[in-house]
């Protein structure tokens, strides 16, 4: 955004007259309190109102070996590695209990639907594992830790995997972060006109109102954003 500079000399006094007309967007839509919060917008250039979402999640890393400690007696590999829908940070444990099945254990130490060789599996986390010359034995395994994200906001998309998938946020002004990442502001609480918000095209309104409420960011349907002129 431009900012004009007027020059003022030492006797500004001069006859005039200008008019300036406030057009309010109508964005905030309720009396309940608002709730903002400094953030660091990560990409895109984005309009206020945008709604956002926060990246939780990084990278997705595999490691071979026995969850137990010492090196894989079978040969096999793991790929295609990424991370789920609800995928959680920290520590996914792969345990052989045959030559092609696999437990699966969360970071939270819940366990999730078993694996099984040549199959490709997804869960939380996706990935394909692939037996080798030699069988993998009870006890052998991977270790697939997914690593924290930076906690920068973009534009929510529902079938985004790092976190921003979750919408958290209300972007409070115009930003401009193609160039790269920019400090702004957010709405993290309130009551917001739907008829003034943007978001991708990956959400339905229904769907973002029930996903905003239970963190008090309120969507409301009855106040037109129409130009008053």
């Amino acid at each position: 955004m431009a900012l004009t500079i007027n020059s003022v000399g030492d006797n500004p006094q001069q006859p005039g007259i200008q008019a300036e007309t406030y057009i309010p967007d109508q964005l905030i839509a309720g009396n309940l309190k608002l709730v903002s919060a400094n953030i660091t917008l990560d990409a895109g250039t984005l309009q206020r109102g945008t709604i956002l979402g926060q990246k939780t999640l990084g990278a997705a890393a595999a490691v071979a070996g026995k969850p137990a400690g010492g090196a894989n007696t079978g040969n096999g590999t793991i790929s295609a590695v990424t991370l789920g829908k609800f995928a959680q940070v920290g520590a996914y444990v792969l345990t052989a209990l045959t030559a092609t099945d696999f437990q699966v254990v969360g970071p939270n130490g819940a366990r999730l639907a078993e694996a099984t060789a040549g199959v490709a599996y997804a869960d939380q986390i996706d990935f394909t594992i692939t037996a080798g010359g030699t069988a993998f034995v009870a006890g052998d395994g991977f270790t697939v830790t997914v690593a924290a994200g930076d906690g920068n906001y973009i534009e929510s998309v529902a079938t985004a995997t790092d976190g921003s998938q979750v919408p958290s946020a209300v972007l409070a002004d115009y930003a401009d972060a193609s160039g790269g990442a920019v400090n702004t502001g957010a709405y993290i609480m309130g009551e917001f006109n739907q008829n003034a918000i943007t978001f991708d095209a990956s959400w339905t309104l229904a769907a973002l109102t029930s996903a905003l409420r239970p963190l008090g960011i309120f969507l409301k349907s009855f106040v037109s954003a129409a130009d008053p002129t």
